[in-house]
């Protein structure tokens, strides 16, 4: 891949980190009335989450910042699925489980620093 091919991917990228950071941030609606709201919110970030798998292992950065956001992801399906057990996205919190391990320790095994604010949940 050329150099400015990097750096198209790196933008879109960090285009969708800002998208998954802003959607992570918000305080969980998921309560009450609000599951069905919050289980399309979580979809709509699902579909644009950063891939492991096409970031480039040699740049530290995009490769944090992505561990980072799937954590924050999966962090944020656990909390949702607290407040609304019945949601759709219940066959898949195992699958969400195994990946915060795995990710949250490749983070600490890359010595990453978190750069995203923290989900709330």
């Amino acid at each position: 891949m050329l150099a400015s091919d990097w750096k198209r991917a790196g933008r879109a990228l960090l285009g969708a980190l800002l998208m998954a950071s802003l959607l992570a941030s918000q305080p969980a609606l998921a309560q009450g009335n609000k599951c069905p709201e919050e289980a399309a919110s979580i979809r709509h970030a699902e579909s644009q989450l950063p891939r492991l798998a096409v970031a480039p292992p040699e740049d530290q950065q995009i490769v944090c910042i992505t561990l980072e956001t799937n954590i924050l992801f999966a962090r944020r399906i656990a909390a949702h699925l607290a407040h609304c057990p019945r949601s759709p996205h219940a066959r898949n919190a195992e699958a969400w489980q195994r990946t915060n391990s795995l990710y949250t320790s490749l983070f600490t095994e890359r010595r990453c620093k978190p750069a995203i604010r923290s989900f709330r949940g």
